[in-house]
């Protein structure tokens, strides 16, 4: 007996976004002085990137502080570190370490 297959065809063109997009932020001129955030969802290598970045934002860019929020690899920021980043940084990095 032979059996049916469906096939799908899948268009390689992107669709409208269901939701309007919010404007991206202005650049930020200059990273001296400023607060930057990390985001670092402890993927493989992250903690060391991690390190790295912090060290070259304050010793070769001029970064005032850094802010590391952690979160599960598998899962998002929690709601309370993205309000604490929004707060207090001018810049947010969301790493992805591999």
């Amino acid at each position: 007996m032979e059996t049916k297959r469906q096939m799908v065809v899948l268009m390689p063109y992107g669709e409208e976004p269901a939701t309007s997009q919010k404007a991206l932020a202005p650049r930020l001129d200059t990273l001296r002085g400023k607060t930057v955030g990390i985001i670092n969802n402890t993927w493989n290598c992250m903690n060391v990137a991690t390190d790295e970045l912090r060290h070259l934002l304050v010793s070769e860019f001029g970064a005032a502080e850094v802010i590391e929020k952690q979160t599960p690899a598998t899962l998002p920021l929690g709601a309370a570190d993205m309000d604490d980043l929004a707060k207090r940084a001018d810049a947010v990095i969301c790493g992805i370490g591999n």
